[in-house]
């Protein structure tokens, strides 16, 4: 009987950390949901999702009432709270790998529902060898005439940085540069300004926030920030990422509240605390001689 007992304390507890230290957020703004890789490759990895999962997670959404927004609206959403917004989400896809044109743009662009795109600008073109290795075959990124054919196509895109690396990290004349050529170079590739900035792994600090302002960003988004989820911050947006180990009905917990909301809440940022390591590690596999 004990040991039932101290299994059922755990969810409980973790739920009551949940909610002091975070809590909901405010059901007048738009969720947002956070893809990586959408691959028909297996691929060991938290952030990869098969297209057909994909499709059912966004069937699931729709037949649930859901409807899709574009960045224009939830950037509007910003300005102008509404209750409307609580079955409302916004679409965002990080790392803007290249199987998106033929997996996600596919599902979606079948369904009439936008998206949004955030492009390491450094790496268009090229295999993400910012990411730690680890043996696996590595992902290629967009290109510049496919990013092109997208944007005609009514995909928007945004900065997720020019180098991936951890901002926090940066000096600052080498963050306002990332920052600034980022912005600049998905103006040139999509055809209109970068409006949007995500933090690579979601990391971020004051000085960061204040950079990306400054750069001309009209909002920045991290993954769960630190603060509590009613706080809206225009350059620390919380989003909600999807994992390997969500199955399709879990994608709608991570957007409404209820019971087990704090509970997946508390998974995700685990498993983002876990993710924010990858700069870190990377930096020591460079530094290890040989």
């Amino acid at each position: 009987m004990l040991p039932l007992l101290a299994v059922a304390a755990v969810p409980l507890a973790l739920h009551a950390v949940w909610r002091i230290r975070y809590g909901y957020p405010p059901q007048t703004l738009p969720r947002v949901l956070c893809f990586h890789k959408i691959s028909r490759r297996f691929c060991l990895e938290g952030t990869w999702t098969t297209p057909q999962r994909f499709a059912a997670m966004i069937d699931r959404l729709l037949e649930r009432g859901w409807t899709f927004i574009d960045e224009a609206t939830f950037l509007h959403s910003l300005e102008a709270p509404d209750p409307a917004n609580a079955r409302r989400a916004f679409l965002t896809f990080d790392d803007g790998y290249a199987h998106l044109a033929d997996t996600a743009f596919s599902v979606l662009a079948e369904r009439g529902i936008p998206f949004h795109v955030f492009l390491v600008t450094d790496y268009t073109g090229r295999d993400n060898t910012w990411d730690l290795g680890l043996g696996r075959p590595r992902f290629r990124h967009l290109d510049d005439g496919v990013i092109r054919e997208m944007a005609s196509a009514g995909v928007s895109f945004g900065s997720h940085s020019a180098a991936h690396a951890d901002l926090t990290r940066l000096p600052d004349a080498a963050l306002r540069d990332d920052l600034a050529r980022s912005r600049d170079e998905v103006a040139r590739l999509a055809g209109r300004p970068a409006r949007t900035l995500s933090y690579p792994f979601g990391i971020y600090n004051d000085a960061v926030r204040r950079a990306a302002a400054e750069a001309g960003y009209a909002a920045a988004f991290s993954l769960y920030p630190a603060h509590r989820n009613r706080i809206v911050d225009r350059h620390a947006l919380r989003r909600d990422a999807v994992y390997i180990i969500d199955p399709v009905w879990g994608v709608e917990t991570k957007l409404r509240p209820g019971p087990l909301y704090g509970l997946e809440e508390m998974k995700c940022r685990a498993i983002n605390a876990v993710a924010r390591l990858t700069p870190l590690l990377k930096s020591k596999r460079a530094s290890q001689p040989g």
